[in-house]
């Protein structure tokens, strides 16, 4: 495809998967609803699943899936490189029963967009699913061509977000250490389940407090504790980053003037009406922890597990407004921000490099 083609593809997918989840809202029966909502992911997992040579690290996935094809046994390829144990298994088993690197792509993708869409589909009581879907696409889409290991993992963190809310300790648990064996970074969303259960009243605004703060002092010794920590061997391969905390600045957080103006005007309204007003402090603690990548490049991955919530956050305040011109409002405002956000980074700056795309055959 051509560049002006592949803007079209990219618009074309974004909009349509959203459009589809919108209406299939406006079936009278459940079922019916639950099929045109899941015909919805279709198209997201055949433009992800059967793209060629599209993505930073495109060639990368493909000569890690043959490396780790080609060690042999699981516990061989565990011991002699710096993948983790979920990722690796994905690969041996993909290799094992294809033995082609092009199917890895087709069902990483098939299982990132159904996790995704069934962390939204779970939720849909308390959110407006195709706003969700929308900032999925806007915001995920197009970075799963590159950090793929990374939205996989997210998937994941997704599906947890429910049980945390809904003291399901266990399933969370699990959830994320589903994750975390994909990408082991994932393993700092444990911190969610406490953050958002207290037993004692008044206690989560001191953990929110202590979540804040913990964020800024990993931030502010950043480079002290890097250093402990890549000198364990499991992340030794992370001592090549070079922190410089004089490249902070305020960027990140202008960047997200209109969502954090959003969430601050409806606090009080998901308060009254909807759990996802407990996962708000984890979204700005997502925006501290961003300024990991003013410091190196890729360690803003860290940040970007707890500012996905944005997903569930924006998408439960277009659910609770009670009069028809507000919830318009808000949605008409997130759709002008995500979009424009979509458009600056995908297909202006082409971030991940998805442009041109191009079909594997």
């Amino acid at each position: 495809m051509n560049i002006t083609q592949s803007y079209i593809l990219y618009y074309f997918t974004v909009l349509l998967t959203t459009l589809i989840v919108y209406f299939s809202g406006s079936f009278k029966y459940k079922k019916e609803k639950k099929i045109i909502f899941w015909s919805a992911v279709i198209l997201p997992i055949l433009i992800s699943g059967l793209r060629y040579g599209v993505g930073t690290d495109y060639f990368n996935y493909e000569k890690i899936y043959y490396q780790l094809t080609t060690q042999g046994s699981f516990l061989n390829a565990l011991a002699n490189t710096r993948y983790e144990p979920g990722w690796i298994i994905l690969n041996q088993i993909i290799g094992f029963i294809f033995g082609d690197a092009q199917y890895f792509f087709i069902f990483i993708a098939l299982i990132t967009w159904i996790l995704t869409f069934k962390a939204v589909y779970d939720n849909r009581n308390n959110l407006s699913m195709s706003i969700a879907i929308l900032i999925i696409m806007t915001t995920l889409f197009n970075a799963s061509f590159n950090t793929m290991r990374q939205i996989l993992a997210s998937s994941f963190l997704m599906l947890s977000v429910k049980p945390a809310l809904e003291h399901k300790k266990l399933k969370f648990i699990i959830l994320v250490l589903l994750a975390a064996s994909i990408h082991y970074a994932a393993l700092m969303f444990l911190i969610v389940y406490w953050l958002v259960n207290s037993k004692v009243q008044g206690s989560s605004y001191i953990k929110n407090i202590l979540a804040f703060m913990g964020a800024v002092i990993v931030i502010l010794f950043s480079p002290m504790l890097l250093s402990l920590i890549t000198k364990v061997d499991l992340f030794s391969h992370y001592s090549h980053y070079d922190l410089n905390l004089k490249k902070i600045g305020p960027g990140i957080i202008v960047e997200r003037i209109p969502v954090i103006l959003i969430i601050l005007a409806n606090i009080k309204r998901l308060k009254i009406s909807n759990g996802f007003y407990k996962i708000i402090p984890l979204y700005f603690v997502g925006l501290i922890l961003l300024n990991f990548g003013y410091l190196a490049d890729y360690m803003s991955r860290v940040g970007e597990y707890f500012e996905m919530l944005q997903v569930f956050i924006l998408a439960a305040i277009v659910k609770v407004q009670s009069n028809r011109y507000k919830k318009l409002f808000y949605g008409f405002i997130i759709i002008m921000y995500y979009i424009s956000w979509f458009t600056y980074n995908f297909i202006i700056k082409n971030n991940s490099e998805t442009i041109p795309y191009n079909f594997f055959f």
